[in-house]
Parts: structure tokens; C-alpha cells; sequence
């Protein structure tokens, strides 16, 4: 199927982007509204049908390897989940069509800590996981309670979206920017932050 074919359907919402590929990959790059659900054998389709929670959109597989993407396919298959598109050829070919693409800044630690007053920071980690320590002012909106806390973030502002190691912050960040913020996500993590002994506070009322 030809790229302008999906985004008609995906921008007009008749159709839902699985982008199977890796998370640093799809903040890379992926098409507007895309939902990034790396494929993993075993699980991973079954995951993707509690998450469709009975609806049956058409659905396009996206990806840069051909063998994964038949693979997701398989898999969704075996849920009774049909697969509308495939796409195959990644985002440079996507961008080469000359259609939207949403990318997400990748800050290392040592930028944003010399930065700092022009981030706001957002630690998407679990309550239990900040007894570690958190970035100096950092606001806290666990990962799951993101879309909860949207309208209250300034478009105006620039936010940088730390994890523990930076994998949930790669999707976080890609779900903002989806919603049109300037954000980017902080490599390595809070991991690398302690590593590096920059400044740290600890969370209150915890």
C-alpha cells in the first residue's frame, strides 16, 4: 500500500500506526498518532489486543525490517486482529513521501544540566522509584497518568522527560510531541544523571 493511502486514513482517523520498531528509533521518527509497541515474540500480540480493549480499528503495522513486520503480523493474526497496511520501509522512506513526521530532541545529561533554566522537567518514573533522588524541581506525572495531566502543561514552554534509563521517557516524549509540545527526552536516563553527580533532591510528600 502506497504511504499517501495510510496517512488518508490515519489522519482522517480510520486507521491506528502500530510502530513496531524500538523506542529510540520511533523518537527518531515516526508518523503523527503512531503508537510505538516494540515486537516481542510471545506476548506482544495478546498485549495489543487488552490494549484495542475489544475495538477492532484497521490497523498498520510499521517498521524497517520486513521480517519483524510479518512477524507482528503473524502475531496479531493469531488474536483474530486483522492488519489493514503493512509499511515496511521506515521513516527516511516515509519523510521521501514527503509526509509528517514527528521527531523528539534526545538531550544527554551533561547538555541539560548545563541548560537547566531552560528546561522544565518532567520524571515520569513510578512513586517508589524516586527515593533514588530527582532532578532539582523536576515536576513528577508518572508515565500511566500522562495523558491525565496534558492541559495543564504551557505549550509555551520546553520540557525534558527523564526515566530511570530513558526508555519510558523515549514514549512519553513522543506522546507530547504528538500533542504539539516542544520536548525532548534525556538519554541514559536518571541512571546517567546520579552517575555524572549532578545535583539531586529528594520528593516531598512521598
Amino acid at each position: 500500500m502506497e504511504a499517501q493511502e495510510i496517512w488518508n486514513a490515519v489522519s482522517q482517523g480510520e486507521a491506528i500506526v502500530l510502530d513496531v520498531r524500538p523506542p529510540m528509533a520511533f523518537s527518531q521518527g515516526h508518523v503523527p498518532q503512531a503508537v510505538n509497541a516494540p515486537f516481542q515474540r510471545g506476548a506482544w500480540g495478546p498485549a495489543v489486543k487488552r490494549w484495542l480493549a475489544g475495538q477492532s480499528p484497521r490497523l498498520v503495522l510499521f517498521g524497517d525490517n520486513a521480517m519483524i513486520v510479518e512477524a507482528a503480523a503473524k502475531a496479531l493474526e493469531q488474536e483474530q486482529l486483522t492488519v489493514w497496511a503493512r509499511w515496511t520501509e521506515g521513516i527516511d522512506a516515509w519523510r521521501q513521501a514527503n509526509l509528517p513526521v514527528v521527531e523528539v530532541h534526545q538531550i544527554t545529561v551533561d547538555a541539560l544540566h548545563q541548560e537547566r533554566d531552560q528546561w522544565v522537567v518532567i520524571d515520569v518514573r513510578e512513586p517508589y522509584e524516586l527515593r533514588s533522588g530527582m532532578i532539582p524541581n523536576a515536576m513528577h506525572i508518572p508515565l500511566d497518568s500522562l495523558p491525565q495531566h496534558v492541559e495543564k502543561l504551557d505549550q509555551n514552554q520546553r520540557y525534558a522527560v527523564v526515566c530511570a534509563h530513558g526508555s519510558r521517557s523515549q514514549a512519553a516524549a513522543a506522546f507530547l510531541a504528538d500533542k504539539g509540545f516542544q520536548v525532548g527526552t534525556v538519554v541514559g536516563g536518571m541512571a546517567l544523571w546520579l552517575g555524572a553527580g549532578y545535583p539531586t533532591m529528594q520528593p516531598s510528600h512521598r
